[in-house]
């Protein structure tokens, strides 16, 4: 599924609202394909992510500070939008704030923030076994990143309509064994979301999550992998085990996560707050 060209053809509209997404940088990722989307409605958008070098974390490489200006500056020249790419590490507060500024001195305000970055250390192992310093980073990244750049954000975003969106995950509802870490920073994500919609609402700002559940990305990739690890199965074998629990029996793709990205951003979701939205096939049905 593609990204759709054009405001009228789009039922969210977010044209002139400034976006800041992080996580951003993998050109494949949900971050990516976020900032895609608002940039095509008319948004500013404003990319961050850990990207100091290239580098491999948790078995994803991470881009560079360069590669990310040059998304920036495709999106600039395809959708005529103002962008800006800003390093940002969620768990440095000092990071946070250099980046909340920047976005403050440039745009003035944040309408929609979508904290999405995410990371797991540590997986595969049983909770019971698991290494505390891996589980620490975490939910450093997962769960405390998330809290970090929202309370940097929230004065930038107070005086007008505002939306917050949290990637979570379905691991956050359903349990993953061996990957435990990740599935509580997640679930800790699904509640953090509804404390601060009930919180935010008087400064009207709403504040969603997203389960996204299998889609095609690189993070995916590491969890098929992990799968036949486990399974003692080809990673051919473990991707349609995993595609035989979906009821559409396909993964999604990251345009269709941006897609429920950009509708929570954008006023035809103005009554909507405090949800967890799931996106995932049918793979959980439940809210």
């Amino acid at each position: 599924m593609g990204v759709v060209e054009g405001n009228d053809a789009m039922s969210a509209d977010v044209s002139g609202k400034t976006a800041l997404i992080t996580g951003a940088s993998n050109r494949t990722g949900i971050g990516c394909a976020i900032a895609r989307r608002m940039a095509a409605g008319g948004a500013n958008v404003v990319l961050t992510d850990l990207a100091s070098g290239s580098a491999v974390a948790a078995g994803i490489e991470r881009g560079s500070i360069e590669g990310l200006q040059e998304i920036a500056a495709e999106l600039a020249d395809e959708h005529g939008v103002p962008t800006l790419a800003l390093p940002l590490d969620v768990t440095d507060d000092s990071s946070v704030q250099a980046a909340v500024s920047a976005v403050g001195e440039r745009f003035g305000r944040i309408d929609a923030l979508f904290n999405n970055a995410g990371t797991v250390f540590g997986a595969p192992s049983v909770l019971h076994e698991y290494d505390i310093e891996a589980w620490n980073k975490t939910l450093d990244v997962n769960l405390t990143g998330m809290l970090r750049v929202t309370r940097a954000a929230v004065p930038l975003m107070q005086g007008a309509p505002g939306a917050i969106v949290n990637t979570a995950s379905r691991a956050g509802k359903k349990p993953a064994a061996t990957n435990g870490a990740y599935s509580v920073s997640k679930a800790g994500v699904i509640m953090a979301t509804k404390v601060m919609a009930v919180e935010l609402a008087p400064l009207g700002i709403r504040v969603n999550a997203i389960c996204p559940g299998l889609i095609e990305t690189d993070l995916q990739k590491g969890n098929v992998a992990l799968r036949a690890h486990l399974w003692q199965v080809s990673p051919e074998e473990a991707r349609e085990r995993l595609l035989s629990t979906v009821p559409m029996a396909r993964m999604g793709s990251v345009d269709e996560v941006a897609e429920v990205c950009a509708f929570l951003a954008s006023q035809a979701s103005s009554y909507i707050t405090g949800q967890a939205l799931n996106i995932g096939g049918g793979i959980i049905v439940e809210l």
